[in-house]
């Protein structure tokens, strides 16, 4: 079985991203569903879909589809993937996934009951690239590793009614920029990874606008990562080894990665096209499908991940209203 017709959740951003870089020869988009008619007529046109629905639950009682991609805002996450799991539907979910572990567990417990594949779309789980190096460092290419050291800054102007910045929308730097920082840091640590010491700024808006983090997995490898709304800071990756460290700049959909060796050596790293993001993301949920994957489990980093951002927002004192189960 494979998973070849799609609803899509969203006509913002990452809605249109899906769309437009999805590959429609193999697969097709069968509806798009948002609460905003002006704005769903204009999505339709644009993306030549021919059905269209301002009621989600509409959407995935349609037969025809097999799978929802979610590109709403981040509090809506949660009940659009347990009506669309209650209604047998495989999901790609864009971040963050949820906004707590209580909310994932009742996901991926729907997900296991019903047979179904849920993934969140962070997208360096799927890029070629990530999984090439993993790779060498389990090889031992680069000798012990020593610690991985993350950084995401961007920005943005102050809005207090923008999703960045409101608490009603889930908004804050951790839960955009701060999902793949982290879920960097334990693709390549390991889904044992371990939160030591966190320290924020918070917005005006109770969100949190800037914040640093230490971690560590078992083997006591370390790692940091630095997020902000409030500072550029580029989107970079550098793992430490015994024998080289690697950089890898514009990481979510990083094509290319440098390897300075100890002996002088540079070498460069080519693999994938980002423009293909969306069929690796689909490609992703029908391998597990058919559970052929012999790669790291996404879904455990994102319970990895989720789990440490909880923490994280504990010792903030940083919560969000719809946090309840459904």
């Amino acid at each position: 079985m494979e998973i070849l017709n799609w609803g899509i959740a969203g006509t913002g951003f990452a809605a249109s991203d899906f769309v437009s870089k999805i590959d429609r020869k193999k697969y097709s988009i069968v509806a798009v569903f948002d609460i905003q008619p002006q704005a769903l007529d204009n999505f339709t046109k644009l993306h030549q879909i021919e059905k269209q629905y301002t009621d989600f639950e509409d959407m995935v009682k349609n037969p025809k589809i097999e799978g929802v991609y979610i590109g709403t805002p981040n509090q809506t996450h949660y009940p659009l993937m347990i009506q669309a799991l209650q209604a047998g539907k495989h999901i790609i979910c864009e971040k963050v996934m949820t906004l707590n572990s209580a909310q994932l567990a009742h996901v991926q417990s729907v997900a296991k009951e019903k047979q179904l594949v849920v993934i969140e779309g962070i997208t360096l789980f799927y890029m070629p690239l990530f999984s090439k190096i993993k790779q060498m460092i389990e090889s031992g290419m680069l000798g012990k590793i020593s610690g991985v050291n993350v950084t995401f800054g961007s920005m943005k102007e102050f809005n207090a009614t923008n999703r960045f910045f409101d608490r009603k929308k889930g908004g804050g730097a951790l839960f955009d920029i701060g999902t793949y920082a982290l879920s960097a840091v334990v693709y390549f640590l390991g889904t044992q990874t371990k939160l030591l010491n966190t320290e924020v700024v918070m917005s005006e808006t109770g969100v949190d606008e800037k914040s640093v983090f230490s971690l560590i997995n078992e083997e006591g490898i370390l790692a940091s990562a630095m997020i902000s709304f409030r500072g550029k800071m580029p989107k970079q990756i550098i793992i430490s080894g015994e024998k080289a460290y690697i950089t890898i700049n514009d990481f979510p959909r990083a094509e290319e990665a440098v390897i300075y060796w100890n002996d002088g050596r540079v070498e460069k790293l080519k693999f994938g096209d980002e423009r293909d993001i969306f069929n690796f993301e689909v490609e992703t949920v029908n391998r597990y499908l058919k559970s052929d994957s012999n790669e790291m489990d996404v879904r455990e980093v994102t319970k990895c991940v989720i789990g440490i951002m909880d923490q994280a927002r504990e010792q903030w004192g940083l919560t969000y209203p719809n946090e309840e189960l459904v």
